[in-house]
C-alpha cells in the first residue's frame, strides 16, 4: 500500500506538470511603433486603418488589388506624402478574397537605413528613434535587446515579447534595416 501511494503521488506530479505546461502561452504585447506620430500595431492593424492619417501603399501600382484567401504578401510599402517608410507584410486569414486594404500587417521592415534620406524617416521604437544608433547606443536604449555576439559584418539584436519580435540588423556597424513582427502561420500561401 505504501508503494501504491507514493506511485500515486508520482503520477499526479507527473500529471500536474504536463497539464500545467499544456496552458496557453503569453501572446506578449506589440512594440510601440510609431511612423510620423501615427501607432502602427502589427498583428492587430490594417492599411486602412492608416489612410485618414494620409498613409497609402503601392499596391495599386503593382496591380495588386486583393489577396486570396488564407495567403500572404511581402511585397507592398508604406508610404506618406512621397515618403516610402516600411515594406509591409500582410496577411489574408479569411476564407475568401479580401482586399488588401483590409488585410492584417503582421510585418513592418524599415530598410536602407543607411542612406542618407534615412534621417528623414520619422519613426519611434518604444519611444526611440534608433536610427543612426551605434550597437551600444542601442543597448543603452533598450536595455532587453539580446545582442548578437557572432564575429561577424552582419549582426543581427533582438527585442523578443510573446509572439512579438524586433530585429535591428547591423552591416559593418551600421544599422540597415529595423524588422518589426508578429508571428502568423506561414503555411499560408505567399503571394
Amino acid at each position: 500500500m505504501k508503494h501504491l501511494s507514493k506511485l500515486l503521488l508520482i503520477c499526479t506530479l507527473i500529471a500536474t506538470a504536463v497539464l500545467g505546461g499544456c496552458g496557453k502561452k503569453d501572446p506578449g504585447t506589440p512594440p510601440d511603433v510609431l511612423i510620423d506620430g501615427t501607432a502602427v500595431v502589427v498583428g492587430e492593424m490594417k492599411p486602412a486603418d492608416l489612410e485618414d492619417k494620409g498613409f497609402e501603399t503601392d499596391a495599386s501600382e503593382k496591380l495588386i488589388s486583393a489577396l486570396p484567401e488564407r495567403s500572404w504578401t511581402s511585397s507592398i510599402y508604406l508610404r506618406k506624402d512621397g515618403v516610402s517608410y516600411a515594406r509591409l507584410t500582410l496577411v489574408n486569414e479569411s476564407t475568401d478574397d479580401k482586399r488588401v486594404s483590409q488585410c492584417m500587417i503582421e510585418e513592418l521592415c524599415f530598410y536602407s537605413l543607411d542612406k542618407k534620406d534615412s534621417n528623414e524617416l520619422n519613426i519611434s521604437i518604444n519611444g526611440v528613434n534608433p536610427i543612426g544608433m551605434t550597437r551600444d547606443e542601442l543597448k543603452n536604449a533598450y536595455p532587453d535587446l539580446e545582442l548578437d555576439d557572432a564575429d561577424s559584418d552582419y549582426l543581427f539584436h533582438y527585442l523578443r515579447n510573446g509572439d512579438y519580435t524586433v530585429r535591428f540588423e547591423y552591416a559593418n556597424g551600421v544599422l540597415k534595416e529595423i524588422e518589426i513582427k508578429h508571428s502568423f502561420p506561414k503555411s499560408y500561401q505567399e503571394k
